[in-house]
């Protein structure tokens, strides 16, 4: 698992932690069960202050994708996972914004007027 701090961002460290750990569990990559770095670890490997780890952690915990417990690795949560056509539709997303050239900052940009618009009925 290897992690990239950009001490430039205006992101703070605690939220880069974060997400880089959300995209890991929800692409399932981390799979249910699966144990996360000791807080002092992580900062250590990434020499960030155990402060940040630890509440990008509290913030994981929060929104359901790792259980802690004291004494003991946090571990990633069950059913923590996108569901499968989810993922399977985004994967094809980005299929096709590499097929047609399109950057990264375009496809957000269609995904979040998409995500925006009223969805349709069943």
């Amino acid at each position: 698992m290897t992690f990239a701090i950009d001490r430039n961002s205006p992101t703070p460290v605690f939220n880069q932690i974060y997400v880089q750990f959300e995209g890991l569990i929800r692409s399932g990559l981390m799979e249910a069960g699966s144990p996360l770095p000791s807080i002092r670890q992580l900062a250590q490997s990434l020499d960030v202050s155990a402060n940040s780890v630890k509440h990008a952690y509290e913030d994981l915990e929060a929104n359901g994708l790792i259980v802690t417990s004291p004494g003991r690795k946090a571990r990633v949560a069950e059913q923590s996972r996108l569901a499968c056509d989810v993922l399977a539709a985004i994967q094809c997303l980005v299929m096709a914004a590499h097929k047609h050239n399109a950057d990264l900052a375009a496809t957000q940009n269609v995904l979040s007027t998409v995500w925006e618009m009223e969805p349709e009925e069943d």
